[in-house]
């Protein structure tokens, strides 16, 4: 496939393709550089390259392979009680997942939270209509729960695997 990074002859590429291959600009980019996220090589100068492989990674994890949007998607859809095969508001049918897919689906679609900056946050609350926050704020706390029931889980192993090291 001609122009996708890695499946060239060039196994590296620079900061402009990289950003245009993630579709972000280059604060983004280079915030992600700070955080780990993406490794910068030295280039000539001020240049820095990545690897391919590194950027379409990355791309990936921000995007992930369709039949896993799809199941991202199925599954708000679900939760938002949206009439499914059975005809009947609320009662969609659901595909039988096995759980640890549901969560891991979850905390993929979750992942994309890392390219939201504190100004979208602004300027997505800025035109929130006043009959929306309500719903928003028991969405987010509702989230919330969930996410940090993982957290404990987490820790409460890591603590266990420590005593027992």
């Amino acid at each position: 496939m001609v122009g996708k990074p890695g499946t060239g002859r060039f196994a590296f590429i620079d900061a402009g393709d990289a950003a245009r291959r993630l579709g972000v600009d280059r604060i983004t980019l280079e915030g992600w550089i700070k955080e780990g996220r993406l490794k910068a090589r030295s280039g000539v100068g001020r240049d820095v390259f990545f690897r391919a492989s590194d950027v379409e990674a990355l791309y990936n994890e921000l995007h992930p392979a369709s039949e896993l949007a799809e199941a991202v998607a199925e599954d708000e859809q679900e939760s938002a009680g949206v009439t499914g095969a059975t005809g009947v508001p609320g009662k969609a049918v659901r595909k039988q997942q096995d759980p640890q897919m549901r969560v891991y689906l979850r905390l993929q679609a979750d992942a994309k939270w890392y390219d939201i900056s504190d100004e979208d946050i602004q300027s997505w609350f800025k035109q929130l209509a006043p009959d929306g926050y309500e719903r928003n704020k028991r969405n987010v706390q509702h989230t919330q729960k969930k996410l940090q029931a993982i957290v404990d889980l987490i820790e409460d192993a890591q603590k266990r695997a420590s005593e027992q090291g």
